[in-house]
C-alpha cells in the first residue's frame, strides 16, 4: 500500500512538470507564430500592392499606345490628304503648268536610235491645302505633298537629274517645282532619206497614274517663253535645229490607257556637207576612174581590166565604212541606192571592156571602138543622172 501511494505521487508529480513544460513551450511558440503570421502578411501586401501596381502600368501603358495609335492614324490621314489625293480633286482635272528648255543636245546617234539632250523643266499648280496666308515662301520635300509624279515616257537607260526634289510653296499655296535631267532618249527614226533627211525629236513628259481626266497640262508663261524653248548654241555639228514646239500629249502604251503629259518636240535637219565631201566625192573619185578604161588602147587589156576591177573592188570597201553609219535598216536608204547605181555602173563598164576585147581579138575593131566611144558617152549621162537625183530628187 505505501509502494501504490509512492507511485500515485509520483505520476502527480510527472503529470505537474509536463503541464509546466508545455505552458513555457506555449509560451515561447507564440511569439514566433506571430512574426511569422506578420512576415506573410506583409509579403502578400507587397504582392498585391505589385499586381496593382503592373496593372495600373499595363492600363497605362495601353492608354499611351492608344493615343499614340490615334495620333500616328491622324497624321497618316494628314498626309495622305496631302500626298495622295490631289488639290480639290472633286471639282474635276487638276490644272499643271509646265515650261520646257533644252539646254543642250548633245548627240543624236542614228545607229541606236536615240539622241542625247539636257533638259530643264519647270512645273506650277495651286494647292490651298499647304497655303499660309500672311506667312513666306518655303520649301518642302516633294515627297511630302501632292505631286504629279512627272516621269520620262522615251529615256533610254539611266538619266540623272541635277536638282534636289525639293519645291517651293508660296503662301498663297502656288507650287513651284524645279528640276534639270540630263541623259540618252529613244527616238523611232525614218532613215529612207539619208543623209538628205530631217527628223522630229521629242521628250516626252508623264504623269504616272494620272490619266487625261485627272490632270490637266497646260503650258505656262515665263519671261517670254510660253510652254518652253530650245538654246540656240547646241553641240551638234552635222545638225541644224529649224524649229521646236510644246503640245500636251498623252502617252498611249495600249489602246485603252491614256497617261496624261506633254512634250517638248523640235524638228532638226541633217547638214549634208560631211557627206557631199567623206563620202560622195571619193565614190564619185572612183566611178570616174572606172571610165579611164574606155580610154585605153583596146591592145592594153591587162590595164583595161585592172581598172574596171579595181574600182569596184574600192565600192565595196566603201560600202563597207558606209554600212557603220547606219543601224542595220529593212529598206534602202537615199545613199543606198546612189552607191548601188554607182557600183552597178562599174560593173557594166567592167562588162563592156571585155565586151569590147572580145569583139577586138575576133576582128571586129570598128564595132569595138564604136562601143567604146559610145560608152565614153552614156555612162557618164547616165551617172550625172543618178547624182542628180540624189542630190536633188
Amino acid at each position: 500500500m505505501t509502494v501504490g501511494m509512492h507511485r500515485t505521487g509520483l505520476f502527480r508529480t510527472f503529470q505537474s512538470v509536463l503541464l509546466s513544460a508545455m505552458i513555457v513551450a506555449g509560451a515561447c511558440v507564440f511569439p514566433a507564430t506571430l512574426f511569422a503570421a506578420d512576415e506573410v502578411v506583409e509579403r502578400a501586401a507587397e504582392k498585391a500592392a505589385e499586381k496593382v501596381t503592373e496593372e495600373a502600368v499595363e492600363k497605362a501603358v495601353e492608354k499611351a499606345a492608344e493615343k499614340v495609335a490615334e495620333k500616328a492614324a491622324e497624321v497618316a490621314a494628314e498626309k495622305a490628304e496631302l500626298t495622295v489625293h490631289r488639290p480639290n480633286e472633286w471639282r474635276g482635272p487638276t490644272k499643271v503648268h509646265f515650261l520646257v528648255f533644252v539646254v543642250d543636245v548633245d548627240d543624236i546617234d542614228d545607229a541606236n536610235q536615240s539622241f542625247a539632250a539636257n533638259v530643264y523643266l519647270r512645273l506650277r499648280w495651286k494647292d490651298e491645302r499647304l497655303a499660309n496666308p500672311g506667312g513666306s515662301s518655303r520649301q518642302v520635300r516633294l515627297e511630302e505633298i501632292w505631286n504629279p509624279r512627272v516621269l520620262l515616257a522615251n529615256q533610254q537607260g539611266r538619266v540623272y537629274k541635277s536638282l534636289p526634289d525639293i519645291v517651293q510653296v508660296d503662301p498663297d499655296g502656288t507650287v513651284i517645282y524645279h528640276q534639270r535631267y540630263t541623259g540618252s532618249f529613244s527616238q523611232p527614226l525614218d532613215l529612207s532619206q539619208f543623209p538628205m533627211d530631217a527628223h522630229s525629236f521629242t521628250v516626252h513628259f508623264v504623269a504616272a497614274g494620272y490619266g487625261d481626266d485627272q490632270l490637266e497640262f497646260s503650258p505656262d508663261t515665263m519671261r517670254r517663253l510660253h510652254g518652253g524653248s530650245i538654246s540656240d548654241d547646241l553641240s551638234l555639228p552635222d545638225w541644224k535645229v529649224v524649229s521646236h514646239e510644246v503640245l500636251t500629249l498623252s502617252y498611249t502604251p495600249i489602246a485603252a490607257i491614256h497617261i496624261a503629259g506633254f512634250a517638248f518636240r523640235f524638228e532638226a535637219e541633217r547638214y549634208i556637207t560631211y557627206y557631199i565631201w567623206q563620202v560622195i566625192l571619193p565614190l564619185v573619185v572612183v566611178v570616174v576612174m572606172s571610165w579611164a578604161a574606155f580610154w585605153v588602147g583596146r591592145e592594153n587589156v591587162g590595164v583595161r581590166i585592172g581598172v574596171s576591177t579595181s574600182s569596184i573592188l574600192t565600192l565595196i570597201a566603201h560600202r563597207f565604212v558606209l554600212a557603220s553609219l547606219l543601224p542595220r535598216l529593212p529598206y534602202m536608204t537615199r545613199i543606198d541606192y546612189f552607191t548601188v547605181g554607182s557600183t552597178l555602173l562599174v560593173f557594166m563598164a567592167l562588162i563592156t571592156v571585155i565586151f569590147t576585147t572580145f569583139l577586138a581579138g575576133k576582128e571586129y575593131d570598128s564595132l569595138a571602138h564604136k562601143a567604146d566611144i559610145s560608152a565614153r558617152v552614156t555612162f557618164p549621162a547616165i551617172f550625172l543622172f543618178l547624182l542628180g537625183w540624189f542630190l536633188y530628187g
